[in-house]
């Protein structure tokens, strides 16, 4: 019977109970681990949470440049659509307890990419941490990235 309460609960969680994820958000280098891939110099989000709508932009600059995505997520179980240079990708987002889970299709290289990002915000609403399990035509990646509030 024990082990039954502790799902039941999770699962009662109300709206008020889940983090809010607004903020601005800057990527700590020494916290965060892309493992093969190279790690951007610059990583940012404008997150606006309303939810279940999620508004973010996301800022990257790397060795090849910068880039500016704006994307619409949902927490609620909805399919998004969102455009980028690497084509349309399409999104469902879930509550598990107080993380949320976002799902991400996209065709890539001729295949299609998954991945399956997590995200958790600190009791104290002041570190964002995104992990990011990512498979590809090209293989399967982890990425674990740490975000301040600015």
């Amino acid at each position: 019977m024990r082990l039954l309460l502790i799902p039941l609960t999770l699962l009662c969680l109300s709206a008020a109970d889940r983090p809010n994820f607004t903020g601005n958000w800057k990527m700590d280098p020494d916290k965060s681990n892309f493992g093969q891939l190279p790690r951007p110099v610059e990583y940012e989000r404008k997150i606006d949470h309303k939810d279940p709508l999620i508004r973010m932009s996301v800022r990257q600059v790397s060795s090849t440049g910068e880039q500016t995505v704006d994307l619409k997520l949902r927490t609620d179980g909805q399919e998004t659509s969102n455009s980028s240079r690497t084509g349309e990708a399409k999104t469902t987002g879930k509550w598990a307890g107080r993380d949320l889970q976002l799902t991400t299709t996209r065709e890539i290289d001729g295949g299609q990419a998954v991945t399956r990002e997590t995200w958790s915000l600190s009791d104290d609403g002041k570190t964002l941490t995104s992990v990011t399990l990512m498979r590809t035509p090209r293989g399967a990646f982890e990425i674990k990235m740490v975000l301040k509030k600015e």
